[in-house]
C-alpha cells in the first residue's frame, strides 16, 4: 500500500487560513490544541515543543500534556477539502475529499504502477496500460495453429520453425507431407541422393536413390566385396593390435624410467654409506652402461624361468605321487567292502541255516541220537568256511 504525504498534494479551491497550521503552511493534518488556544498539526507541535518547549505564536510555555485534540468539526473541515490526485501530473483527472484520496491512489488510480499479472513477467506498468500490454505481453499464453501446443509468446516463432505438423515440401521429389513424416520420407526418398553402399572402398558414385540399383550392377566394388569386407576387418585387427602395441611400449618405457629412478636412488643411498665405492664410472658410455643393466636384468629373468620350472616339475611330481595314492587307497576300500559284504552274507545263512534246523528238531523224535545235531552244525560251519575262502579269493583277484 502506497502513503500519501497529505502536505504535498494539491488543494482545488483556496484554503481558508484559519484551517492552515502556521508551522507547516498546509491544511491540518490530525489537529490538536493547546492551552493557550492555538490548533496545530499533531507531527508539527511535537516536533517544535522537542525543539522548545513554548507556543510558536505566543510564546508561552508548552508541554506534552498540555496538548489535547481539536474539535471533530476542525478535522471534518479539513478532511473534507477538495484535492486532485497525486498522479494529476501523469494525467489522472480525479477530484476528491482529502480523507478518501489514499484510497483513490491504492485502488482506483489508473496512473499508479502495477506488475503484470503474468507470474514470468512481473513488469511494472501504469494500471491503465495493463490491459493493452496483457495481449502483447511475450509471456502470455498462446496455441499453435497447427500442433495446438499452448506456450509462451516468445518461444512460437522458434516453434513454428521446429512444429511437428507444419507442412514442408521435399526439396528432392518436391513432394510435401508434415514435419514429423520428413525425416522418414528422405530415408526413402527416390531422388535424394545417396553414395554407393562401397563408397568406403573407394567408390565415387554418389547419384539418386533410385538409380541405385542399376549402378550396383555395374559397380567394379560390388563384386569384390566380400573380399573388400575380409580385408578391412584384418586392417581393423591389425590397428587394434598396433594400438595395443604402442600401449605396451609406453607401458614399458614408464617401466623403464622408474627403474632407472629406482636404480639411481639405490646408488646415490650407497654411496652415502661407503662413500667412493658405488659412484657410476663417468668414462664407460651410456650404452655400455645400458648392455650391463639390460644383461643383469637377462640373467635375473632366467633365475626366475628356472625356478618356475622347477616348481612346475615339483607340482607335477607331487600331483601323480597324490593321484597313484588315491587309486590304491580306493583299492583298499573297494577290498574293504567286499569283505563286509561276504560277512553279511555269512551271516545270513548262519542264521538261515539255525532256524531251518530249530524247526526241524522240533518236528523229530526225543528219541533222535544228540550226534547227528552236531554233525549238522559241523557241516554247517564247514560250508561257512569255504564260502569265505572263496570270497576272500574273489577278493584278492
Amino acid at each position: 500500500m502506497e502513503q500519501v504525504d497529505l502536505r504535498l498534494i494539491r488543494f482545488v479551491d483556496t484554503i481558508n487560513d484559519n484551517l492552515i497550521c502556521c508551522i507547516c503552511q498546509t491544511p491540518y493534518i490530525e489537529p490538536v490544541i493547546t492551552d493557550c488556544g492555538h490548533t496545530f498539526c499533531t507531527f508539527c507541535i511535537y516536533q517544535a515543543i522537542e525543539a522548545s518547549p513554548v507556543c510558536p505564536i505566543d510564546r508561552a510555555s508548552l508541554s506534552m500534556n498540555s496538548i489535547q485534540p481539536a474539535a471533530k468539526i476542525i478535522s471534518n473541515m479539513v478532511n473534507e477539502l477538495l484535492v486532485y490526485c497525486p498522479r494529476h501530473e501523469q494525467g489522472c483527472t480525479h477530484i476528491g475529499q482529502r480523507q478518501y484520496i489514499e484510497g483513490h491512489l491504492n485502488y482506483d488510480c489508473q496512473y499508479t504502477m502495477a506488475p503484470c499479472q503474468l507470474d514470468e513477467c512481473k513488469e511494472l506498468l501504469l494500471k491503465k496500460d495493463l490491459g493493452s500490454h496483457a495481449k502483447t505481453c511475450k509471456y502470455r499464453t498462446v496455441e499453435c495453429n497447427m500442433c495446438k501446443k499452448k506456450m509462451c509468446s516468445y518461444e512460437l516463432k522458434d516453434h513454428y520453425s521446429l512444429c511437428p505438423s507444419e507442412i514442408i515440401e521435399c526439396q528432392y521429389c518436391k513432394t510435401s507431407r508434415s514435419r514429423s513424416d520428413h525425416n522418414s520420407h528422405i530415408n526413402e526418398c527416390p531422388q535424394f541422393n545417396i553414395p554407393c553402399p562401397q563408397a568406403e572402398f573407394g567408390c565415387s558414385w554418389n547419384d539418386q536413390r533410385q538409380l541405385l540399383e542399376s549402378h550396383v550392377v555395374t559397380c567394379p566394388y560390388e563384386a569384390i566385396k566380400n573380399f573388400l569386407q575380409k580385408q578391412q576387418a584384418s586392417e581393423n585387427l591389425i590397428k587394434k593390435e598396433l594400438q595395443q602395441l604402442h600401449k605396451e611400449n609406453a607401458t614399458l618405457r614408464r617401466e623403464q624410467e622408474e627403474s632407472k629412478r629406482h636404480v639411481n636412488t639405490i646408488v646415490n643411498q650407497l654411496d652415502l654409506m661407503f662413500p667412493g665405492h658405488f659412484l657410476m664410472d663417468v668414462d664407460i658410455p651410456a650404452e655400455a652402461r645400458n648392455e650391463s643393466f639390460l644383461a643383469e636384468s637377462q640373467r635375473l629373468n632366467n633365475e626366475l624361468e628356472t625356478l618356475s620350472a622347477n616348481i612346475a616339475s615339483l607340482e607335477l611330481k607331487q600331483n601323480m605321487a597324490l593321484m597313484t595314492e588315491t587309486f590304491r587307497l580306493q583299492e583298499e576300500l573297494q577290498s574293504l567292502r567286499a569283505i563286509c559284504h561276504g560277512l553279511r552274507m555269512q551271516m545270513h545263512y548262519l542264521m538261515m541255516d539255525r532256524r531251518t534246523n530249530t524247526t526241524s528238531a522240533g518236528a523229530s523224535s526225543n528219541n533222535t541220537s544228540t550226534t547227528s545235531p552236531n554233525n549238522d552244525n559241523t557241516s554247517a560251519v564247514n560250508r561257512a568256511r569255504n564260502y569265505l575262502e572263496s570270497t576272500r579269493q574273489e577278493t584278492k583277484l
